[in-house]
């Protein structure tokens, strides 16, 4: 058997080369990807979620060993939207439910009415069914993988 010195480990190093160059020419595609597919899933459903988009953040492209890595954060709650949320009832345990009612706009409190409302459960999501799922961030994902291998 015949062996090149130096081969596996040169071979290796392009290889790990371009998968950080990879890494780096796409990594923010994947926040700009998601956080346009948000904007779009708001727009559809009426919803003030700008703060998704907004936050994204990027971390630079990191090379330890024989992985090449980027991290992309997303803001806390970013999931709910992702996933969506099934309607649900929240039950009081113990004492009643207490929902502060801190800054109502002007005029939508009669005078008098209680600074909170109380309440033995609530149907959350009865009326408008819940949160349905984005898949923002998943379908960038998948979009951004196939623009990687060059398949789109």
């Amino acid at each position: 058997m015949t062996t090149i010195d130096g081969f596996e480990d040169a071979l290796r190093e392009e290889l790990l080369d371009a998968a950080e160059d990879a890494v780096a020419e796409h990594r923010d595609d994947l926040a700009q990807e998601s956080g346009d597919r948000f904007d779009a899933y708001a727009n559809r459903h009426g919803y003030d979620i700008g703060f998704i988009a907004d936050g994204i953040e990027t971390s630079r492209v990191e090379r330890r060993g024989n992985r090449v890595s980027a991290t992309v954060s997303w803001p806390e709650y970013t999931s709910l939207y992702e996933y969506g949320v099934s309607p649900f009832t929240l039950q009081a345990s113990g004492d009643q439910l207490a929902f502060l009612w801190r800054s109502p706009p002007e005029g939508t409190r009669p005078p008098g009415a209680p600074s909170f409302v109380q309440a033995e459960s609530v149907n959350w999501g009865s009326v408008t069914g819940g949160i349905p799922e984005a898949r923002a961030i998943r379908t960038a994902l998948q979009v951004v993988g196939r623009a990687m291998r060059g398949e789109g």
